[in-house]
């Protein structure tokens, strides 16, 4: 059995830098791509099957390719954590179930 944990983000929602902030971090973080954060989220890959927690990455598809997650796990449905679902699912023109149940109960 094999587990790996990676972060793919650890910012909050305004994420860093911070849109008009001109705080050293922020300024660093303009100047330095590695001092970026993007929204939180980790791929977890459990022997073969990898697990998106969180989506709110929202060019997931740049980092992924096509068939990289067999699921995904959402903390939470806050903008931040899941806008990285919306050009996958529109992308293949399949429901994301979850969704569609809760959508028809409302």
């Amino acid at each position: 059995m094999s587990l790996t944990i990676t972060l793919t983000g650890t910012g909050s929602a305004q994420l860093v830098p911070v849109f008009g902030c001109d705080c050293a971090a922020c300024r660093r973080a303009r100047l330095q791509e590695n001092y970026r954060r993007r929204p939180c989220s980790a791929a977890v890959k459990f022997n073969d099957a990898v697990t998106l927690l969180d989506a709110g990455i929202p060019h997931l598809m740049d980092d992924w390719p096509a068939g990289s997650f067999q699921q995904f796990l959402l903390t939470h449905y806050h903008m931040d954590h899941v806008q990285g679902l919306f050009p996958l699912r529109w992308g293949v023109g399949a429901t994301i179930p979850f969704t569609a149940r809760r959508m028809k109960r409302m």
